[in-house]
This record gives structure tokens, C-alpha cells and sequence, in this order.
């Protein structure tokens, strides 16, 4: 099995030799845009949860990111967006690409170099990345996850998948709620939260509006008009969708 590593890193260290490479499929997604509020609403219902630093080579203090700092990170965002500012992608990267888990047992780390370390995760977990959708003028359609310089930023993404590889039998297993899969009851309480606390956008290109599975806070309603690459390509919400 793995080793100890250092005694100050929180995480099992090991190597892909040992454990194996993850596999999974079947990914379900929502992507939304939050207000600063409405993000510690969620994280507070998801409580006790983790979020883990598996953007890339990391230091032992970057390993975990707390949930108070993960806020105050994403209020940084929403500042920038009410103040008519496009957030650099760069400056959130490590937060806006953590992972969530209820167990920090579901990860191993590889030492890289002089107190440097990569973060893998063994079993799933759910995945966040920073979220940006393209207004196609062919289809008529809102594209997620297209990064362009064209694209609009539209807080994150989090995604869970279905289906799990054991990495030694090779048997693919249905990621259900148990003690093996912590995080799909995490999930499902996500996407609870979210289909209670948000709407699908109402957005409006020309005057027409365009149904998009893309959701927003309630409470982003009051501030969303400032968002700078909506203003730059013409796209407002509608106000028929507007929160009683």
C-alpha cells in the first residue's frame, strides 16, 4: 500500500503504480451562476465537505482549500462581475478546478520534487471547474463549457460521474450512495440545492428568448444586468423570468 510521506501533508502518499489510474464515465453536470450569498447557502447545506486542491503541482499548505477561503475566492469573482470587470480565469484556476468530497480517504498524493505534490483521486468525487458559454449566431443556442475569447464566464460547473472502474478488476460498478461512494449522496444533495435555489436562464438575444438548461441564482437577478460580456454581445435576461 501507499506510504505516510510527510507527516504535515493531509493526504495519503502513494503512487499511480500502486493504486492505479481512475476511471470513470457517465457524468452528470449542472453548471450555475451564483450570487456570493447564495454560494454560502449551498456550501453550508453540503456541510461537511472538503475541497481539494487537483489542479496540479501543489505546496503542503495548498493541498486543502477551506470552505471559508473557497468563498471569499468566489466572492472576489462576483465582485469583479457586479463591477461591470471580467474575472481572469487564471486567478481562480486552482479554486474554480478543486474537487469536492465528504472523505479525504478517497485521495493519494505523489510526491514530485522537493516538497511539491500531485493530488489523484481514487474513488469519484465531484468535480468543479470554472464555467464560460458561447451564444452561437448559427444555431441560435447556448454552448457550455466553450472557452473562447468569445465566450461569456458563468461561475462553475459541477459534475459527478455514474460509472466507476475498479482499477484492479477492471469491473465497472454504478456509482450508488454507500460507504465506497460517499460522495454521490454529496452530489444529490447538490443538485437539490440547486434545482430549489435557481432557475434555467432566461436569456434574451434580439428581443427573443432562448431556453437554456444553464441556471442562476435567484438572488443573481438583482445584479446580473452588470455582467460585462452580456453587455458586450447583446444578451439580457428576460424579465418574464424573474423570481417572484
Amino acid at each position: 500500500m501507499g506510504t505516510s510521506g510527510s507527516a504535515l501533508f493531509p493526504i495519503r502518499i502513494s503512487s499511480a503504480k500502486l493504486e492505479g489510474v481512475l476511471q470513470v464515465s457517465k457524468w452528470l453536470k449542472v453548471q450555475v451562476l451564483l450570487d456570493t450569498d447564495e454560494m454560502h447557502e449551498l456550501i453550508a447545506s453540503l456541510a461537511p465537505v472538503e475541497f481539494v486542491n487537483v489542479s496540479g503541482l501543489i505546496k503542503v499548505e495548498q493541498a486543502i482549500l477551506s470552505s471559508k477561503r473557497f468563498e471569499e475566492k468566489y466572492a472576489e469573482y462576483i465582485s469583479l462581475l457586479k463591477q461591470g470587470h471580467i474575472p481572469s480565469t487564471e486567478d481562480f484556476r486552482s479554486f474554480f478546478s478543486a474537487a469536492m468530497t465528504r472523505s479525504l480517504d478517497l485521495f493519494y498524493a505523489i510526491a514530485a520534487g522537493a516538497e511539491r505534490y500531485l493530488i489523484k483521486p481514487l474513488r469519484p468525487v465531484v468535480q468543479l471547474q470554472a464555467h464560460h458559454f458561447f451564444y452561437s449566431t448559427l444555431d441560435h443556442q447556448f454552448h457550455p463549457m466553450v472557452l473562447s475569447g468569445d465566450s461569456v464566464t458563468w461561475g462553475l460547473q459541477f459534475a459527478y460521474p455514474q460509472l466507476y472502474q475498479d482499477p484492479k478488476t477492471r469491473q465497472v460498478i454504478k456509482v450508488i450512495d454507500s460507504s465506497e461512494f460517499p460522495n454521490t449522496a454529496l452530489f444529490s444533495k447538490l443538485l437539490k440545492w440547486i434545482r430549489s435555489a435557481t432557475l434555467p436562464t432566461p436569456f434574451e438575444v434580439g428581443g427573443v428568448r432562448t431556453n437554456s438548461p444553464i441556471r442562476i441564482g435567484k438572488k443573481a437577478y438583482a445584479w446580473i444586468k452588470n455582467h460585462p460580456q452580456l453587455q458586450r454581445d447583446g444578451i439580457s435576461i428576460s424579465s418574464l423570468g424573474l423570481p417572484p
